[in-house]
């Protein structure tokens, strides 16, 4: 199973303490064990307290923030690997739907002080964190199939909108319609848009065309791809089409974009001479 360890920590969170809105590089579950908070994913939000748990996505934008009054405490566990959302969807987890409810027998700080105890030093020690990690997924899983009353119901409009959504990230850098969105969820494509819109507020056309020009911008920022090779890896032929639709999202052209950026760090690392 291609899952990897990555890190784990835990926080206890100064009132009001906030993170984002921005894209982490790997997966994390998140675990609360006091206090409550706010957690919001792809437009959505969640009002999260003890005992519940939610998932970080990679390349995906979210934010966090403690309760002013009732800050939260939380733990996690970070990980990669393309083996990670088949994992997710055995608890029927999904961007659409990142919270579950864990039982209090399930005690994770135990596999924390397991991680913690192991020596980076050590030959085995990478061998041995892999070893944790896949227990404490696999005691995860069991814990919310045998609690699955506990979960949120699934709605069967959110069902299709996870399904399309999910379909769109693992297919926007190649030629999609959504029409063909619509034949791989079952559903009308003229249905399918109005759930986009009473769900997402968004019509399905502009969540490709946001994720398609997100996953740009971070490309023009993080690496050294030439305006046609970015065009190529977001699912558009022509290039300046491309640039075109890249504009009316992000308001500058991809060549002034990445300038900018460049600017904007050097002027950073400057103030810090």
């Amino acid at each position: 199973m291609d899952i990897c360890y990555c890190y784990h920590g835990k926080q206890v969170c100064e009132p009001s303490y906030s993170w984002g809105p921005g894209i982490k590089e790997q997966y994390k579950i998140m675990f609360i064990h006091a206090g409550r908070g706010v957690y919001q994913i792809d437009g959505k939000t969640f009002h999260l307290q003890q005992g519940e748990g939610f998932i970080v996505y990679d390349n995906i934008l979210c934010y966090m923030e403690a309760d002013p009054t009732d800050p939260w405490i939380y733990s996690w566990i970070a990980f990669s690997g393309n083996g990670v959302i088949p994992l997710f969807e055995q608890a029927h987890i999904s961007p659409l739907h990142p919270v579950f409810r864990y039982s209090p027998l399930f005690w994770f700080d135990s596999y924390l002080d397991e991680f913690s105890a192991c020596d980076v030093n050590h030959s085995t020690s990478e061998l041995r964190r892999q070893s944790i990690l896949f227990r404490s997924l696999a005691d995860w899983i069991d814990m919310l199939v045998a609690t699955s009353q506990l979960l949120p119901e699934v709605r069967p409009k959110d069902a299709y909108i996870r399904k399309a959504v999910e379909f769109i990230r693992m297919n926007y850098n190649q030629r999609v319609s959504i029409s063909e969105v619509a034949h791989i969820v079952g559903i009308d494509r003229v249905y399918l848009s109005v759930l986009f819109k009473e769900i997402l507020n968004v019509s399905p056309q502009q969540y490709l065309l946001n994720l398609r020009m997100d996953k740009a911008g971070d490309l023009l920022d993080n690496s050294q791809l030439s305006i046609t090779e970015v065009s190529y890896s977001v699912g558009y032929s022509d290039p300046l089409l491309f640039s075109k639709m890249f504009k009316k999202v992000k308001g500058l052209s991809p060549s002034h974009f990445r300038s900018r950026l460049k600017r904007d760090s050097s002027m950073g690392l400057s103030s810090l001479d």
